[in-house]
């Protein structure tokens, strides 16, 4: 490992501490916002909030492209102290993307009753539904025009000061969903509180980014046309990729709330809640992976000198991603009923083998992220479609063949044939990914997916001894239960790591990392 190369790691470890950190935090928030609205609305309102969400999403990909190329240019201009160019596309950005946003949330606000036909929206959830829907949508519109400064402090690589802000804007909206929906505010105590985290992030952002990149300056004078073809041609490819991925993230629902109905949306965002929860913290890498990229090709030095070094940070996000993402995933995949036990205290029917499904493909669909960011990174973005086409036609035959195989359209048919669509989708793109980095499958197969096939077996090492203790009722003796099981679980694991995985750098790293906390041990006492 080269010192560049050593220095490019140590920043982009410290960028998914930070990164990691915050989604540790989201997600203590997430784990008990469900069972408590659930508990409060009910499931099929909770299969409305859901369903809502997807609608939205559409929209809110309005965002996704255009971030994509701030964060990418803004780190290659500043890494070349061309700071005029960030400006000009900055400013091209928010002054172009505010007046669509606008006639984007006129048109929703106009055919908002196709939708909530299309949904098949209760007459008693009507009212709740409109507001729910509209203040989502305003929120997720306010973000295409102000959501240039948040990315702006992301390409710069402050992302320790882009999670504290992240942290404010959620946990307010944790207090506020608690707080109102426990008064029985419903739907729109949880609109309410999305308002105001979009508020606070965006808001906060702003004023962090003028008081900390002392070069942003954002002017409608500046916007030019060089500005807004970059912005354009790399951020509508991207923006088209985002799209089917939304697709392609919510497409279980998608199908299965036409043709099963709101309670089956539920239960497939349950099924997929803990996974997707899960697949946060290792998704830290890909997230840090965009601007340590671009970061790489607006330095100065040979492509091959570069290329080298986008590739090294490649197989540090997988390796260790997919170490993470195995270490959660799989335990939930063995254990699932006992979890969803103590999650939700009542099991819904077929929600232990749709997460069992959705953990196992999940892995396999963070494994596409450093991928994503590399060819986005590089300015290739079109090579995503390799991604998401490839879902797209798989789902045209594993659709119509679980179909056949249950005999019924349900949640369980519909769920089962989507996760085995990713799986395929993401080994073909990986392949892709590898090919352009010239990376030879088996040094992929060594250093990327050993460590996230490890978990897994030591995941179902552990159910023999485990067997021997019954699964105890209530949630207290449950937990206890869960925490011996995962202590048992990490404990053999890590062993199986030391043995069979960890590098010899990586050992070292361990070793002086123990050594530091002897030294303090001892000092302190």
């Amino acid at each position: 490992m080269t010192s560049d190369q050593q220095q490019v790691r140590g920043k982009l470890l410290r960028n998914v501490r930070s990164e990691a950190g915050a989604r540790v935090l989201y997600l203590a928030t997430r784990f008990f916002i469900p069972p408590f609205v659930l508990s409060h609305i009910g499931m099929q309102a909770y299969g409305l909030y859901g369903t809502l969400f997807i609608l939205v999403a559409y929209i809110g990909i309005s965002t996704i492209g255009f971030s994509s190329a701030y964060i990418k240019y803004v780190a290659e201009f500043a890494a070349g102290n061309r700071f005029d160019e960030a400006n000009r596309l900055l400013s091209a950005g928010i002054f172009i993307t505010t007046p669509v946003a606008l006639v984007v949330f006129a048109v929703f606000a106009f055919s908002w009753s196709r939708g909530a036909a299309f949904m098949k929206v209760p007459p008693a959830l009507t009212s709740d539904a409109r507001f729910l829907a509209f203040a989502i949508v305003g929120s997720f519109l306010m973000c295409l025009g102000f959501s240039v400064f948040r990315d702006a402090l992301s390409g710069l690589q402050m992302i320790n000061t882009v999670q504290r802000i992240w942290i404010l804007s959620f946990v307010v909206e944790s207090a506020l969903i608690f707080t109102l929906v426990g008064r029985g505010w419903g739907l729109r105590g949880m609109g309410i509180a999305f308002v105001a985290r979009s508020v606070i992030d965006l808001g906060f952002s702003a004023v962090v980014a003028y008081r900390c990149i002392p070069w942003l300056h954002v002017s409608p004078r500046l916007v030019n046309r060089a500005a807004v073809r970059r912005l354009l041609s790399f951020g509508s490819v991207v923006q088209i990729n985002s799209l089917l991925a939304i697709f392609l993230n919510t497409v279980e629902r998608v199908i299965a709330t036409p043709l099963c109905g709101l309670a089956a949306a539920g239960l497939l965002d349950i099924s997929t809640r803990l996974p997707y929860m899960a697949l946060s913290v290792p998704g830290a890498f890909a997230g840090a992976a965009l601007p340590s990229i671009s970061d790489l090709r607006g330095r100065e030095g040979t492509d091959e000198e570069k290329h080298a070094s986008v590739r090294h940070v490649y197989l540090t996000c997988t390796r260790y991603m997919n170490a993470i993402s195995g270490t959660l995933l799989g335990f939930i995949a063995v254990v699932s009923v006992p979890v969803l036990t103590f999650w939700l205290k009542k099991v819904p029917e077929g929600a232990p083998l749709l997460m069992t499904a959705f953990a196992i493909c999940s892995q396999f669909h963070l494994m596409t992220g450093p991928g994503t960011s590399m060819v986005k990174g590089i300015g290739r973005p079109r090579m995503e479609f390799h991604y998401s086409l490839a879902n797209i036609a798989a789902l045209c035959v594993t659709v119509p063949l679980s179909r056949l195989f249950f005999g019924s359209w349900s949640a369980t048919s519909v769920g089962l044939a989507v996760a085995s669509a990713t799986i395929c989708s993401a080994i073909y793109f990986i392949s892709v990914a590898n090919r352009c980095l010239q990376i030879k499958p088996m040094d992929f197969l060594r250093r990327s997916v050993w460590p996230g096939v490890l978990p897994y077996a030591a995941a179902l090492a552990t159910m023999l001894p485990m067997q021997l203790i019954a699964v105890p009722q209530g949630r207290l003796l449950l937990f206890s239960w869960l925490a011996l099981r995962f202590t048992i679980f990490a404990s053999l694991l890590a062993c199986l790591w030391w043995t069979l995985a960890a590098g010899n750098n990586e050992k070292a790293a361990v070793l002086n990392r123990m050594a530091w906390l002897r030294q303090s041990v001892t000092a302190q006492a």
